[in-house]
């Protein structure tokens, strides 16, 4: 289900929602590149387990209006705007990949109206020690100089873009034949490259493809954390393929070293695990808020 709110500046955001319409609310943030769609992943196990996961589209994705920003934390009042639009008050995050500094950004800034926090083959500070070990030569490279150049990453992004409307199975085969075995495996189930494209299309022909995803890189060189400023009591899961050459598992287990209240699940398989473990993702989920009394 799909809707379009209007936020306090009188921007549109672009909000989809899967799982339990009546369950405990998740905000999700999806990956880069990406869109809603990648909520579609936990739909089922969401349904089954009494959660409602609600899917904005960032600016520029989608109908959601773009708009500038220096730090995830920017992202923090839409988030209200949107909890308040839903007549919301308590509610659950999860990132994923490049979504999950959003995700600590609403646990850090909104703390006590947070849950649970849940983070899959998240995006870490680009900064700390040892972050990037394992990341492809070339996207390392494309990653530093993207993020401290946002006028050359748009040229690069232009050019997906135009081969993207070009031929987007083309462009999302060639995508497909640069990742790991494990997400290649994933890719020959045809659900999933139905669903890519759908992803892809929302940002290079619905969305302002180049413009976004350049000011993204832009918003994960400025990534900070403030441990001290984190709830203590409020559990932040993690969840990384050992096998993920895009965003690294060294990510994880930085972040797992700084987080006061942290639960870290290394898991066989590379950027796309998430299709292959929801249901334990969502059940972990489920068992913290639970085991909170949080009502559903």
């Amino acid at each position: 289900m799909g809707n379009s709110l209007r936020m306090r500046d009188g921007r549109r955001l672009e909000v989809w929602e899967y799982g339990d319409p009546s369950g405990h609310p998740i905000v999700f943030f999806h990956g880069l590149i990406g869109s809603h769609h990648q909520a579609s992943y936990l739909a089922e196990p969401a349904l089954r387990l009494g959660l409602r996961v609600i899917a904005p589209n960032r600016p520029g994705v989608g109908e959601s209006d773009f708009i500038a920003r220096h730090t995830a934390f920017g992202a923090v009042e839409d988030v209200e705007d949107l909890l308040k639009a839903l007549g919301l008050n308590e509610f659950s995050v999860i990132g994923i990949s490049g979504g999950a500094p959003y995700a600590v950004a609403c646990l850090q800034t909104l703390g006590r109206r947070v849950r649970a926090a849940t983070l899959i083959s998240g995006m870490g500070p680009l900064r700390w020690p040892g972050a990037l070990r394992g990341m492809r030569p070339s996207d390392r490279v494309s990653l530093e100089l993207g993020s401290r150049y946002p006028h050359l990453a748009q040229r690069v992004f232009r050019r997906w873009q135009e081969t993207f409307r070009a031929n987007p199975r083309r462009f999302l085969k060639g995508f497909i034949e640069k990742l790991v075995p494990a997400d290649r495996r994933l890719f020959q189930d045809e659900a999933l490259p139905s669903l890519f494209l759908h992803d892809l299309r929302q940002v290079f022909v619905d969305g302002c493809g180049p413009q976004s995803l350049a000011h993204e890189l832009v918003v994960f060189r400025r990534f900070r954390i403030d441990a001290a400023a984190l709830p203590s009591d409020r559990r932040v899961t993690l969840w990384h393929g050992l096998d993920d050459d895009l965003v690294p598992p060294s990510m994880t287990w930085a972040l797992a070293q700084r987080l006061p209240n942290r639960e870290a699940h290394f898991v066989p398989g590379g950027h796309f695990v998430a299709l292959e473990i929801a249901e334990r993702v969502i059940r972990r989920h489920r068992q913290l808020l639970t085991d909170a009394e949080v009502p559903s």
